[in-house]
């Protein structure tokens, strides 16, 4: 198992929430541009009309051609029937914000400026930061999301899945808000509420429900980078009630402990850690730090104990055969 890394603290900027309201936006003449939000940041042409009210709404799944491309011409981010389920976070903003400004079979041209694009992190190698991207965009098809428990389980395997892969795709781009909504909506589709994880569980059961643990330790780690650490703590109990050697979630969890000032607990958990993966450098740092913690934390109990009781810190031998003195007798400058 590769080591774990988490080493890295990052800020977390809060996602700008933008409200389209899509009933001023339809009485647009198909050759002018349709400003979305009245900046100029995010725009639509129509090239190809669709069916005429035929359009997505929230939680609806889409499927796009995408073909985009930067002011220098070069062609980025191309996407072949891109699935995604609208307002679910599984796409940059722009283009979830243009699916339901779209009728079915139409084909536009968007513009969608940096900040509901990729922003100042860009798309290494090919998106540089800063980028305005320009997009063609064609809606294939759409149908409403299916509750999870009406699929079978080959079905929510797959779409739990491109969920969790978003979400993993959102926390290696430091966006842990954008990747939590992503982890929350996969593990409702890799769940199986009849039956309980475990050795005897049909083995396609087996399987979705690995997933889900996968998600949720991945949502846990996330928690844990917007500090919020009761939830983090909640997504990995499920993980270890599971799992209990699940070394990932060990970590997160003793991690979050120690953070929260409950030494004790936490060196207990980063201990069997280390057991399971001893050669970790990670958990021997977190493990070091912990423990340092704790004995500056019981110094300082101590010590609070010695004031309200009035008792004075205990001299040593050395102390008592030769003490100090700070001052002599004698003539000034002597």
């Amino acid at each position: 198992m590769p080591e774990l890394d988490q080493s890295k603290e990052v800020k977390v900027e809060k996602v700008e929430e933008v409200n389209v309201n899509i009933e001023d936006k339809t009485d647009v003449p198909d050759d002018e541009w349709l400003d979305v939000i009245g900046s100029g940041d995010l725009k639509k042409k129509v090239i190809s009309a669709g069916i005429v009210d035929s359009r997505p709404f929230k939680g609806s799944t889409v499927i796009m051609n995408v073909f985009g491309r930067l002011e220098n011409g070069k062609e980025v981010a191309i996407h072949k029937q891109l699935t995604f389920t609208v307002g679910d976070s599984e796409v940059i903003m722009g283009l979830d914000m243009i699916a339901p400004l779209m009728d079915k079979e139409e084909i536009a041209e968007v513009f969608v400026a940096s900040r509901f694009a990729y922003g100042s992190k860009g798309l290494p190698p090919d998106v540089p930061p800063d980028s305005n991207i320009t997009y063609r965009v064609e809606l294939l098809d759409f149908a409403p999301e299916k509750e999870p428990g009406s699929l079978p389980i080959s079905e929510r395997m797959v779409i739990g899945n491109r969920k969790r892969e978003r979400g993993n795709w959102w926390f290696n781009r430091d966006e842990y808000s954008m990747a939590i909504q992503c982890y929350s909506a996969a593990v409702d589709f890799l769940d199986d509420a009849e039956e309980e994880y475990g050795e005897n569980v049909r083995p396609e059961v087996q399987e979705i429900l690995t997933e889900r643990l996968k998600a949720l330790n991945n949502m846990g780690a996330a928690q844990i980078k917007v500090e919020a650490y009761d939830m983090a703590v909640k997504s990995l109990d499920t993980v270890l009630k599971c799992q209990p050697n699940n070394v990932k979630a060990l970590f997160r969890k003793g991690k979050v402990l120690g953070i929260q000032g409950k030494m004790k607990e936490s060196v207990a958990l980063l201990k069997l850690a280390l057991e399971l993966e001893p050669e970790s450098r990670l958990i021997h740092q977190e493990l070091a730090k912990m423990r340092e913690k704790a004995r500056i934390e019981a110094e300082s109990e101590k010590s609070l104990y010695r004031r309200m009781l009035g008792l004075k810190k205990n001299t040593t031998q050395s102390d008592t055969r030769y003490p100090v003195i700070k001052s002599f007798p004698g003539k000034p400058g002597w």
